[in-house]
């Protein structure tokens, strides 16, 4: 069995926004977007305006992290491309832990905040973001940060063993 055909899986506190539409889709032509997140998943307002956000073609589907890697360990249908969104690490731990499958892991926002320090540029990480994104790494996965597709990745590893 091939599992989801995933071209991205990325931290992104925005989750669908400009950047994520207008660059990432054209580069790598996913047609599914697959919004991991468990507060998410029990506000069906906020989950209306995430998937009216997406362009036309673009499926959208938010749900709980276990319902999400569930759908994403699933059968890969044809022609269907996904990009995973997550809020954290801790989802995106969660969903190596269910049985989702990736070697890459693109952080994009993560905002500053109380308990938070600077990561990398603009990207701030709390303690539970810190110890997520090392076990993420104990699993093989690289964590990199590639704002967009033209950007070339920058290794997260060492920010995160100093942080």
């Amino acid at each position: 069995m091939t599992i989801a055909h995933i071209v991205l899986v990325r931290v992104d506190d925005r989750l669908i926004h400009g950047q994520v539409m207008a660059v990432w889709s054209k580069a790598l032509r996913f047609n599914r977007i697959v919004i991991a997140d468990d507060g998410l998943a029990t506000d069906p307002f906020i989950s209306k305006v995430l998937r009216l956000a997406a362009p036309p073609g673009i499926e959208v589907l938010t749900s709980d992290v276990t319902a999400a890697a569930g759908c994403l360990c699933e059968e890969a249908k044809p022609g269907v491309c996904t990009l995973v969104l997550v809020k954290s690490p801790k989802a995106a731990l969660r969903l190596l832990e269910l049985g989702v499958q990736f070697k890459e892991l693109n952080v994009g926002g993560m905002g500053a905040g109380p308990g938070r320090k600077p990561l990398y540029k603009n990207i701030s990480a709390g303690r539970e973001d810190l110890d997520a994104f090392r076990a993420i790494i104990g699993k093989g996965v690289s964590v990199i940060v590639r704002i967009v597709p033209e950007d070339r990745p920058v290794d997260l590893s060492n920010a995160i063993a100093r942080g």
